[in-house]
């Protein structure tokens, strides 16, 4: 399920998930480049940041982070 902004928003300043900013800087750590798209979702209980990274090469790369940790939950080439 997605969440929308304002939703997030409230997360955010209830300290139960971490901002847009610092889940940008921690995938950006993991897989250097830009961003191209980021989805927060709700799966089985736990909210997750989805975040597509576009590298130096042209490769898009699909992280998937624990919203309320900023921990790597799946990194996958995206085609």
């Amino acid at each position: 399920m997605d969440i929308g902004p304002a939703e997030a928003r409230d997360l955010v300043k209830s300290g139960y998930i971490l901002s847009f900013e610092k889940i940008a800087s921690q995938a950006l750590a993991i897989r250097p480049g830009d961003i191209l798209e980021t989805e927060l979702e709700l799966k089985k209980g736990r909210y997750i940041y989805e975040v597509e990274v576009l590298d130096a090469k042209g490769n898009v790369w699909e992280l998937k982070l624990d919203a309320s940790t900023g921990q790597l939950i799946k990194l996958e080439l995206d085609h």
